[in-house]
């Protein structure tokens, strides 16, 4: 097999998606073990506050489920764009699933969002709480902050390697300086 040479550049993305990644496995390990009961699937990661050190913390908080997400796109992003070189393969079944996929997320982003806010409308209630109690579950219902944040996050995740597959198809380098 033909190994391109790798710049530095790429290396170091390569591990900053890898750590990424891993930093998003870590958060989910983490609270699915420090809050073991919830309400409904999900609750866990927004109900959960992860405050950064001082003095960011005196501006903002994190909700478990935003880092994850944060950390999922940008670890994928850094990874694919390290290997844009060393990737050459068929990708025109695998843009036409994976723009289905973005359109299957996309329509499950839209429906969370109207679905709860017309049950936050109609009950009250915090936000962070709703869950999707529409009909019988086997398992608990679904928060609706969750599976719309988990929901975005594949919608953008598959419009962007649709976007870098198309770079590849129509021969696309990456930018070297």
């Amino acid at each position: 097999m033909n190994r391109l040479p790798r710049k530095v550049s790429d290396r170091l993305m390569e591990l900053a998606g890898i750590l990424l990644l891993t930093a998003a496995i870590a958060i989910i390990v983490y609270f699915a073990i420090t809050v073991p009961v919830e309400g409904s699937f999900g609750e866990r990661y927004v109900t959960s506050v992860i405050s950064p050190p001082y003095p960011v913390n005196e501006l903002t908080t994190f909700k478990p489920v935003t880092l994850i997400t944060y950390f999922l796109f940008s670890g994928t992003v850094f990874l694919l764009e390290a290997n844009r070189a060393r990737l050459s393969f068929g990708t025109r079944g695998l843009k036409a699933i994976v723009l289905t996929a973005s359109f299957a997320a996309g329509y499950e982003f839209l429906w969370n969002m109207f679905a709860w806010f017309t049950v936050w409308l109609r009950q009250g209630g915090a936000l962070d709480l709703i869950a999707n109690d529409f009909h019988n579950h086997t398992f608990p219902p679904v928060n609706f902050n969750f599976a719309t944040k988990i929901s975005f996050l594949i919608f953008a995740l598959c419009l962007y390697v649709w976007h870098f597959l198309e770079g590849i198809d129509s021969g696309q380098k990456p930018a070297t300086k």
